[in-house]
């Protein structure tokens, strides 16, 4: 078996990366590529980044009860808690594992957060 691409040509047509790979194994394993935005304060990045992800969730079948594991890398401190109640919204009570790390920068010019998932659907 091989793991197939799953690709969303409104979130990053030209990125030279998948959006996210389905790779079964007993339960089918979807491992998401850091989703970012560019434009706004953090909190409304973190919502467009959470329709991203959420996008990408249903493209290959699943929700976001299906997230395993959570990755966060946001650039400053202070915007901790606007991220978190954002995630926290979207998560709805699911609490997958998560790490969240306070960074430098972020590869696009004005991101202030990014963040990848893993989910899995048995």
């Amino acid at each position: 078996m091989k793991s197939t691409s799953i690709e969303l040509a409104a979130l990053h047509p030209s990125a030279p990366f998948s959006q996210a790979m389905l790779t079964p194994s007993g339960a089918n394993w979807l491992h998401v590529s850091g989703q970012l935005c560019a434009e706004g304060s953090c909190e409304e990045q973190a919502h467009t980044v959470w329709d991203q992800i959420t996008a990408v969730l249903k493209e290959a079948g699943m929700e976001i009860d299906n997230l395993t594991k959570i990755n966060q890398y946001i650039v400053a401190g202070a915007d901790v808690s606007a991220y978190t109640r954002v995630r926290n919204k979207f998560l709805a009570g699911h609490r997958p594992a998560n790490t969240l790390v306070l960074v430098p920068a972020l590869a696009a010019s004005g991101a202030l957060v990014e963040v990848e998932v893993i989910a899995a659907k048995f």
